[in-house]
């Protein structure tokens, strides 16, 4: 039971909830895992795999999920067994740095000093290792065969190979793929569950109870696009759909996997505090888009879309410059202007050396000469 609750610990995803409402999962990061048992040779570039199990399912298998902490814990104990620590790598740098330095000097004293400085750290290095590095020893358990054991559990619950906390008590996944037979085991021949790097993963979405929000379609999961703290209002996520003929399209759905914005656009532009009206780029052009409705107030024709303050300047032809407004998406200061003058009082230069003033609505407030400069 004391692994049990120190495994739980592990994967600390774990939520409370009421008697009545179904456990939570426990999530298992089988990277490490995976990369031992295929005897992969550089852990940097293992894939990051997890494991979804329900508290029941654990509780029935307490054994085998035993086994599995006692593996992860000399695998971790492995991964330290190879490591000096950093202090003493740098402590040995210097060392061998100062006796190159002095190996010419014929003075005893600073002989005898430089050995007696050499004699006390290979002492304190030696108390270091025994201290942080504990001897290493063979696995207890064969890390292919507790993998395959899981992946045999887990043949009639969800599999994934990629985990993102979406908020909201959502996680945007990556759902391994399941095949016709697996191999491991003729007792699970209905089905089976791949890692390998060349299957097509696809992302979706499910709540902390494993429940499917979003099917696994999308070519990935972001809510952080959109800075859902400061849209708690929007409840609204980004997402990459993959279409058949493998182009990739972006768009917006909520927490109920609901499409707020079609799947059209080629990406996210900005998006900013407060503002229901996000720009959006598409074949090569800028627009805007009302996530509240889906519909595009602002056509798809512009060049140029840089935010400045109040507005988003913009350009039909990087020639002629004007102001789109945030409140309401429409042209507010025309596309008339060599460039911006200044953002902060919202100043633009004309073709004829004048500057142009607006108001925050758009409104001209005065014309100045453009000042000159003399050689």
């Amino acid at each position: 039971m004391k692994r049990l609750l120190l495994l739980f610990a592990l994967t600390a995803c774990l939520v409370a909830r009421a008697q009545d409402e179904p456990e939570p999962p426990g999530w298992f990061n089988v990277s490490k895992l995976a990369f031992v048992a295929n005897k992969g040779t550089d852990p940097a570039n293992a894939p990051i795999q997890y494991m979804m199990f329900a508290d029941k399912t654990v509780k029935e298998n307490e054994e085998l999920f035993g086994q599995y902490l006692t593996l992860m814990e000399e695998i971790g104990q492995e991964e330290k067994n190879q490591k000096v620590p950093e202090t003493i790598k740098m402590q040995e740098e210097a060392i061998n740095e100062l006796r190159q330095n002095l190996k010419d000097n014929p003075n005893p004293e600073i002989q005898a000093a430089l050995n007696e400085m050499i004699r006390e750290f290979e002492r304190q290095k030696s108390e270091a290792l025994a201290e942080h590095v504990k001897p290493s020893k063979s696995y207890s358990y064969d890390p292919a065969t507790i993998l395959r054991r899981l992946k045999a559990i887990a043949v009639n619950q969800k599999i994934y190979s990629g985990y993102w906390d979406a908020g909201n008590g959502l996680y945007s996944v990556i759902e391994a793929p399941r095949y016709c037979n697996l191999e491991e085991d003729d007792k699970y021949s209905h089905t089976k569950i791949s890692f390998a790097e060349e299957d097509r993963y696809k992302w979706g979405l499910i709540d902390e109870n494993g429940r499917q929000i979003l099917p696994y379609s999308y070519s990935w999961v972001n809510a952080y696009a959109l800075y859902p703290d400061a849209f708690p209002e929007l409840d609204l996520i980004f997402i990459y759909k993959q279409d058949p003929d493998g182009s990739v399209h972006a768009g917006i759905v909520n927490y109920r996997g609901q499409v707020r914005v079609p799947f059209i656009y080629d990406d996210l532009n900005g998006v900013y505090h407060g503002e229901d009206i996000f720009s959006f780029s598409k074949n090569g052009k800028f627009g805007l888009v009302n996530v509240k409705t889906g519909r595009e107030v602002l056509p798809f024709e512009y060049t140029t879309f840089s935010r400045i303050a109040g507005g988003w300047m913009v350009s039909k032809d990087d020639k002629y410059y004007g102001m789109v407004s945030l409140r309401t998406g429409k042209l507010m200061i025309p596309m008339k202007y060599r460039n911006l003058w200044s953002d902060a009082d919202l100043s633009f230069i004309t073709y004829d050396d004048k500057i142009d003033y607006y108001d925050d609505y758009g409104h001209l407030i005065r014309t100045e000469n453009a000042p000159t400069y003399d050689d």
